[in-house]
């Protein structure tokens, strides 16, 4: 038996001494209903069930609000209230409470509201069978609730993350009772906004949603079954509690029969016996199950789940009782080694992305294994096997959908506060820009103590479940002992998972906490990153944006020296335009008010007609960050893995539409899962360059390496690469020696030259590398450009810095035609050029602006015409690539809200949602009689790159024939003032 095994069970025997089965007793039978005959009544109140085991409360329950909080001084349980909901449902799903209908602009609004107390109730009939019987009340998600049966008070609840039990065998006789559910929203435990709770996310809905059961077991039952696995040994450590209210000891058998599926060849496992002893009301029993050399282990690409059974045969005072239990777990060992995450003793790379809790349709999650099936299947077609709950945990159905398809999981205690034992962080609160105050009404609790008790009802209802593999306490959080006694007290009690303090904790000045098993930051020290975008507040330089574009960056630096896995915490980010077809689709609980304000805005700028033109474009860019971000990861050895911000739209904190996918996980039509797993997948074949243009007077040299995280070595593959021209034909490539590409490495390949004399250019390359007989290939653009163009002016044409001056007029006044380059810093009426789409959302800027911070560019790329004259000798799409990094990073695109409303530049800039400027790169006017092309790059400053020469050049030309004839002709006096006239 390996080390943490043997940990384990004397640990639980001190959990046992502890008195802590109470909360295994309660979670345990959570597991149990999942496989006892449901049966569901109908909405009749009164009705019984046919089953022996199970009532359905499934129906129509009386209902009322309780805004002035009476009801229990008023002793509402005991009257019959007079109004009526379905459940499971929540009270904006039944219409209930205020009519609210918001118009908010920072996330998405809400229809009906309710924050308060809210009463529900139920008569049920319990049937002559269940006479002695144990009976329990389950209401798998719920917020604080109170249960009465009748007048009888059994207990309350306030857990956020697992199912909620109530013992009610004491007020339960076989005949008819009434149960009362007080289900209060507004008494919130003390964590703060986080994703449970919060508004901006699934909103802080009252209702109880998911199964709501009764629950009949023997007097002598299976009270909780805990199994703990070791692939390495091919063995489990099965703990199980025996409860027994009989009064009497009892003796008996457990029978152990387990049976393997979800694999390819299910199959019958070993069958064990055990003898035990049930003495008082609670008894572990602890033994080894082994169910043979031939077990299947659970991981990603084989995710094969092993069915245990259960069979208790007791007997008391000379009666046998009888209880079974089925257990789903995994063969799999989730550890680290040497800085990186292992399965089953193979290293692992974690492509994840974040889970906010956004479903917009119910405002809560989905409480069924199709609707998870249905999610986590969407992301893996897009290459991610991991999944991060941002400062929540999700219910069992998709622990249950991650199992079967194979996707690691982070769920997280519901906080995003830092008071363990101590005062609230205040460096937490003034850094984490959207950090709100939400009042906790639960005083009788402190963080620490809500903590502990949440982290294990989670991991009583949830741990068995093999994709449950990283936990922690919550999302950007500050530093105190308390959670450092939190994270050694969760090691110790359950072994399974690895731990952390929390995601990005102390981002404003990290360091990896002393005992966590992994680290999730956005970088390693203030000037380490481990992402490629950040918020202009932060001092970071990120690569992306500040660094001149290769495929040469990795993270080697940043992680070099860290004993952990590091995680790279919610990279990207990237800004898409809002995609205004997805409004009709938000028929539910919340309304997508922020999007009808922002097209509004954008009908009042006279673009809406430009509206999927931005969408198009602004996402092409932000995939092309994305894929920048994802690849550098891939890139750096021993890395532990990424998590997206995100795959999805994530419309709250000022709303944050930084998905390729829309809030439903729809595709906006900007790339297709076969296209993003081209790089994001287990195996990525990786171009190494110093640049993407280069001039036919080099030669090309690019190395080649494989990232491979796939399920084994790749024997005796093949790594091709080609070369193809801007018609698709190949001009150049070559297959290197045949080798081994080892699992959990980033393999060198080789390195490969092409001479660029005699291509025609400028023109578009691509390079793509393949491993032949296997889907993984991937392509990267190149610019090839001449070493020397003509950048004189030709005849006719003045070149001129500014337009007010004399030399500009009178050549405009004589019908001539004017090239204006103006000087940046004169240009009054601008914003700053940037390349990489806005971060996040506007709530950066506003932050930004409150602390007088320097003021974020806000653009969201390029929009062009390829087929323009004016760009005829600069190869591009309608969209910014990688050729455009330098010309965007050295301009200042002009403000023309004031031109006419149908006038278009002929290069435009995208401006966010929060602005819409009309931003104007390259636009043409007629002035006098002459006319001007204006071009706001500073093209004088990179001359010295074949992109500023040629754009110059495609200009010049452009300008000395027939095609430059610009017909719109912007007032004069506004032309003054965009430009630095009038002394400006």
């Amino acid at each position: 038996m390996n080390r943490r095994c043997c940990n384990l069970i004397e640990v639980n025997r001190t959990r046992v001494d502890r008195g802590i089965c109470r909360i295994g007793r309660v979670a345990a039978l959570a597991a149990a209903l999942a496989i006892i005959c449901t049966c569901r009544p109908g909405d009749a109140e009164g009705a019984e069930a046919t089953s022996p085991a199970t009532i359905s409360l499934e129906g129509t329950w009386r209902f009322r609000l309780d805004p002035e909080d009476v009801g229990v001084a008023q002793r509402w349980f005991a009257a019959q209230l007079d109004d009526s909901v379905r459940l499971p449902g929540t009270t904006d799903e039944n219409h209930k409470g205020i009519k609210k209908d918001e118009q908010c602009i920072d996330r998405l609004s809400r229809v009906w509201f309710w924050k308060g107390p809210a009463w529900y109730q139920r008569r049920v009939t319990i049937p002559d069978s269940w006479k002695g019987k144990r009976i329990t009340l389950l209401l798998e998600r719920s917020k604080h609730t109170r249960v009465w049966v009748d007048e009888t008070f059994c207990g309350g609840e306030d857990t956020l993350s697992a199912p909620q039990f109530f013992d009610v065998t004491r007020a339960m006789s076989p005949g008819e009772h009434t149960i009362t559910v007080l289900v209060d929203n507004a008494r919130l435990p003390p964590v703060g906004p986080s994703h449970a709770v919060d508004e901006r996310t699934q909103t802080n809905w009252n209702g109880i949603v998911g199964r709501i059961e009764l629950l009949a077991t023997a007097p002598i039952w299976l009270d909780d079954v805990q199994v703990y696995p070791s692939a390495a040994k091919k063995q489990a450590v099965v703990r199980a509690v025996v409860g027994n209210i009989t009064g009497q000891p009892a003796t008996g058998t457990i029978a152990v029969r387990c049976e393997s599926y979800n694999c390819p060849h299910p199959s019958q496992l070993k069958t064990q016996s055990v003898q035990v002893k049930a003495t008082a009301r609670e008894n572990a029993v602890e033994f080894v199950y082994e169910p043979g050399e031939d077990v299947p282990l659970w991981d990603e690409f084989q995710p094969a789940m092993l069915r245990l059974t259960i069979e208790l045969e007791a007997t008391a005072d000379g009666e046998l009782f009888r209880d079974v239990r089925t257990v789903s777990f995994g063969m799999r060992d989730f550890a680290t080694s040497r800085g990186q995450f292992h399965i089953n003793g193979r290293p692992v790379f974690l492509r994840g992305k974040l889970d906010c809790c956004f479903f917009p349709l119910t405002g809560y999650p989905p409480m069924d294994k199709a609707g998870w099936l249905r999610v986590f299947s969407i992301a893996k077609s897009y290459g991610i096997n991991h999944y991060r709950f941002h400062s929540w945990c999700p219910p069992k159905a998709a622990f249950e959908a991650a199992d079967e398809l194979g996707v690691y999981l982070q769920p997280e205690i519901p906080n995003k506060r830092s008071g363990f034992a101590a005062p609230e962080s205040r460096e937490a609160a003034h850094h984490n820009i959207d950090n709100i105050e939400v009042e906790s009404t639960l005083k009788e609790k402190s963080l620490y103590e809500y903590t502990e008790r949440e982290g294990d009802l989670i991991f009583k209802a949830f741990g068995n479940h093999p994709s449950f593999v990283m936990f922690t306490l919550g999302n950007e959080l500050g530093r105190n002992e308390g959670m450092f006694a939190l994270v050694a007290r969760f090691k110790r009690i359950d072994p399974r998972h690895l731990y952390a303090q929390g995601s990005n904790n102390m981002h404003w000045n990290p360091s990896l906490a002393e005992g966590d098993d992994f680290w999730v930051t956005a970088k390693t020290a203030r000037n380490l990153p481990v992402r490629g975008a950040f918020a202009v507040l932060d001092p970071i330089i990120p690569h992306i944006e500040y660094r001149s574009p290769s495929t040469l960056v990795d993270y080697s630096p940043s992680i070099a020296g860290i004993p952990v896995p590091v995680v790279a915490h919610e990279i990207g980010s990237f800004q898409v335009s809002p995609d205004f077809r997805e409004i009709p689709l938000y028929k539910g609980v919340v309304r997508a008010r922020n999007l009808d304000i922002f097209r509004q805005r954008l009908a009042d700028a006279k673009m809406l007609d430009q509206s999927h033109d931005f969408v198009r474009a602004s996402g092409a860019l932000a995939v092309l960050c994305y894929r920048e971000d994802i690849e550098a990861a891939l890139r750096t050895p021993h890395f532990g893995g990424f998590q997206l911000l995100d795959l999805q739209d994530f419309p709250g904190q000022s709303t944050a539409l930084v998905g390729i996918l829309n809030v439903f996980l729809e595709s906006k039509g900007l790339i297709t899962p076969e296209a993003w797993r081209r790089f994001c997948c287990e195996t990525v074949p990786l171009l190494r360059m110093k640049k993407y243009a280069w001039t036919t007077d080099e030669t090309f040299i690019g190395r080649v390496q494989i990232a491979h995280y796939g399920p084994a070595d790749l024997n005796d593959a093949k790594v091709a690469w080609t070369v193809a021209d801007s018609a698709g034909g190949a001009i150049g490539g070559g297959a290197f020696e045949r080798m081994t590409i080892e699992q959990g490495k980033i393999v060198e390949v080789d390195m490969f030259a092409l001479p660029l004399k005699g291509l025609s250019a400028p023109q578009k390359l691509t390079i793509t590398l393949t491993i032949e007989g296997t889907q993984y290939s991937n392509e990267y653009p190149v610019w090839v450009y001449p070493p020397k163009v003509e950048t004189s002016p030709p005849p006719g044409v003045l070149l001129a810095e500014r337009f007010d001056a004399a030399a500009t007029q009178e050549r405009l006044s004589a019908g001539g035609k004017v090239l204006l380059l103006p000087k940046l810093e004169r240009l009054p009426h601008s914003v700053e050029g940037a390349f990489h789409p806005d971060y996040w959302s506007p709530m950066f800027a506003e932050a930004a602006k409150k602390r007088g911070s320097r003021m974020p560019p806000g653009t969201l790329g390029i929009l062009c015409d390829p087929a323009a004259p004016a760009l005829a000798a600069f190869p591009t799409e309608f969209h910014s690539n990688w050729q455009w990094w330098h010309l965007v990073k050295n301009s200042r695109p002009i403000i023309l809200d004031e031109t006419p409303a149908n006038y278009r530049p002929i290069v435009q800039v995208i401006d966010n949602f929060a602005r819409n400027h009309k931003l104007g790169l390259l636009f043409e006017t007629k002035v006098g009689r002459g006319a001007m092309l204006v071009c706001s790059i500073d093209l004088w400053s990179i001359q010295d790159r074949p992109e500023g020469r040629q754009m110059l050049h495609s200009l010049l030309r452009y300008m000395s024939s027939p095609a430059f004839a610009p017909q719109a002709r912007l007032d004069e006096a506004l032309l003054r003032k965009l430009l630095g006239g009038d002394g400006a």
